[in-house]
């Protein structure tokens, strides 16, 4: 199921001190083979190991060099800057960002053990010269005709270390079936009860040099009854903090 990248934004608020700037956005590489049909394996290797290449995804930062990617693992969680050999045929480790060991604390901690761990593209402003990333915490779960996905961010600092927030509603889905037979199949407007919701972070200025960024958090969130065209969706906007996440709707869930 897609996940949704909330809209990262970057607003001005009253006390003026300094301006934070926007977060630093990675597109995906859509046809990475056409680089290198075997990028997954030779990306791998410049990783701590062991590594899974099915956990891998390369990346390309706004506004960066021709050569200059971004790697994000899963396994292990790991965001490194790659850069293109000049010839063209070879990969190397530019800088390493290592959150293994706050993966493990997760998977210790886990009140599910079947939580996938994976981290956004992109990185968050926390105070001037400093960035976070956001380790996603993944509950999916499955049901007849339709499925739901959870995620859940931590956000981290770029160097490691503890989160700086923890357990923020990042995206979701939700789908359920609302049709058993065939004659519903065929009638109905819509087949399933559907719900997306989404973040966004709006950031705002520090107070003082030195000082953390102001994050101010809104929860966007769709839903598509069933048997109705998709014109009768309905969109909710819930404005939250660190300390009011159970305000965002997060679609119902999880179970």
């Amino acid at each position: 199921m897609k996940k949704l990248l909330p809209l990262l934004l970057a607003l001005p608020f009253a006390a003026p001190v300094l301006a934070a700037p926007s977060a630093q956005v990675f597109d995906a590489v859509k046809k990475p083979e056409s680089l290198d049909a075997q990028w997954r394996a030779h990306l791998c290797a410049l990783l701590p190991q062991p590594c899974d290449v099915q956990e891998l995804g390369l990346y390309r930062p706004r506004g960066a060099s021709p050569n200059d990617y971004v790697v994000l693992s899963g396994e292990p969680l790991v965001m490194a800057r790659i850069k293109r050999g000049i010839d063209a045929k070879s990969w190397q480790l530019d800088r390493l960002h290592d959150f293994s060991d706050y993966a493990q604390g997760l998977k210790k901690d886990a009140d599910r053990p079947d939580t996938h761990l994976s981290l956004a593209p992109a990185l968050y402003p926390l105070a001037e010269g400093k960035w976070a990333v956001a380790v996603l915490q993944t509950v999916f779960e499955g049901y007849s005709g339709g499925g739901a996905s959870f995620d859940t961010a931590d956000f981290i600092p770029l160097e490691g270390g503890k989160a700086v927030q923890e357990g923020i509603p990042f995206s979701c889905f939700k789908m359920i079936r609302a049709c058993f037979s065939e004659k519903e199949y065929k009638t109905s407007k819509h087949c399933h009860d559907e719900s997306n919701g989404s973040l966004r972070i709006a950031y705002g200025e520090a107070a003082k040099p030195g000082a953390s960024y102001e994050w101010q958090y809104t929860w966007l969130q769709s839903e598509w009854p069933q048997n109705e065209p998709k014109s009768s969706a309905s969109s909710t906007r819930i404005r939250f903090t660190a300390k009011t996440t159970e305000r965002a709707d997060f679609c119902g869930g999880p179970q």
